[in-house]
């Protein structure tokens, strides 16, 4: 079997791993700055990819061109990708080439904010008001009906890249409605806690999942506050009502037919108290959800949902796999200005893991993504224990600690 895999992410070495555990021949597309900066590629790793194709701008359509070129040329059997962009480009090279796995409709549902939203609201999945809208008129409309705050996204974006909170009309004015083909969604704004779900979903069919509160996005990406993430508890009543809840979303969509990952996000809302879904990807979450999920459960959701791709996955069920430790992390953002200072080393108890990427005397900008983030940290906990306790520790030492000379 031939596998092309669509790689944005710094896994490289990890790809070469994962897949030598298998008779396949691997080719790799994927950016000339991840390999650059992989210095723990071996040559054995090197050499064990038929193939690497290398690219300056991984998001212009001639790399499109480029992986139909591959399909073609190198006989794929199997094209796999495990991040946003990736999805619907896929898909559409599967369809033109004939390949197995998710086609367009699917990766339109997953991608798509307005179709997925409507297919669920189809469905009965609880989601907010919304409005597909391209200019401002519609927007102050959707407004006078709904009040403000109101919420608008791209409507196929991911990263929470673009997301903005309006809270008056002249904020409007603000915002480029011809800067984006496929226009905007406009939302009511839902008053309540926000919680991640990250799992595996196979034709249909929630594998498995598990629940963590987060803090919301809007603020981190704003550069206002961390991205602060922990599992919910095996006992707490909404670990499985949110389960449940995502087995319902799922069968609700176009399937994936291979073990596929999936992120999505999900409020309880206080006036209803009801969960109201914001949105599910079908691609493993970013920041601190991959590592995290492997240090509960010992599976790393990218390596499953490549293999999932690969159709190396067909008969696992999942369902056996108990977490055996409650974790949780905190994403540090910059700030528009100059970072001065932080300690190298942190003194939370239950942390196992930070890292300080910024540098003393360097300016930095605002973030543009929620991954963006200049230090990080993991908590691990025992099992009956709550990893909020030293995430909320972590993120006021944090809020002690670092020092910014903001920009005049």
């Amino acid at each position: 079997m031939r596998v092309l895999i669509l790689n944005r992410r710094p896994i490289i070495e990890k790809i070469a791993s994962w897949f030598s555990e298998v008779e396949t021949e691997v080719f790799l597309v994927t950016p000339k700055v991840l390999l650059s900066t992989s210095t723990n590629l071996s040559n054995k790793e090197h050499q064990y990819f038929k193939g690497i194709y290398s690219v300056d701008n991984y998001n212009s359509p001639s790399v499109d061109e480029l992986i139909l070129k591959l399909v073609e040329e190198k006989q794929i059997d199997r094209l796999v990708s495990a991040t946003e962009i990736d999805v619907l480009r896929a898909a559409q090279v599967r369809e033109k080439a004939g390949l197995m796995g998710q086609n367009e409709i699917s990766a339109l549902a997953y991608r798509n904010k307005w179709i997925m939203k409507s297919l669920l609201r189809k469905n009965g999945i609880p989601v907010a008001k919304m409005l597909q809208v391209t200019d401002r008129q519609s927007v102050e409309k959707f407004a006078d009906e709904c009040g403000f705050p109101i919420v608008i996204k791209p409507v196929d974006g991911g990263g929470s890249v673009g997301v903005q909170i309006i809270h008056y009309a002249a904020q409007l004015q603000n915002i480029n409605f011809e800067s984006l083909k496929q226009g905007y969604l406009v939302e009511e704004w839902i008053e309540g806690e926000f919680f991640t779900i990250d799992g595996l979903m196979r034709n249909g069919e929630m594998l498995h999942c598990w629940p963590s509160h987060t803090t919301a996005n809007f603020s981190a990406v704003s550069g206002n506050s961390a991205l602060l993430s922990w599992m919910l508890l095996p006992d707490n009543p909404l670990t499985a009502q949110l389960s449940s809840f995502m087995s319902k979303v799922i069968m609700s969509l176009p399937p994936t037919p291979d073990t596929t990952a999936f992120h999505a996000e999900a409020f309880f809302c206080e006036k209803t108290h009801h969960l109201v879904l914001c949105e599910i990807a079908c691609r493993p979450g970013g920041a601190g959800h991959v590592p995290v999920y492997e240090m509960a459960f010992g599976l790393n959701l990218y390596k499953e949902t490549l293999l999932g791709q690969a159709g190396l996955r067909s008969k696992e069920t999942y369902q056996s796999i108990r977490p055996q430790a409650m974790a949780g992390f905190a994403w540090f953002p910059p700030k528009e200005g100059m970072f001065s200072y932080a300690p190298e080393n942190c003194p939370v108890s239950g942390i196992t893991d930070y890292q300080l990427m910024a540098r003393t005397g360097q300016h930095y900008q605002a973030p543009r993504s929620i991954s963006d983030h200049i230090a990080k940290a993991f908590a691990l906990q025992p099992i009956a224990c709550d990893p909020a306790n030293v995430i909320t520790e972590i993120d006021a030492w944090w809020k002690t600690n670092a020092l910014w000379t903001e920009n005049k």
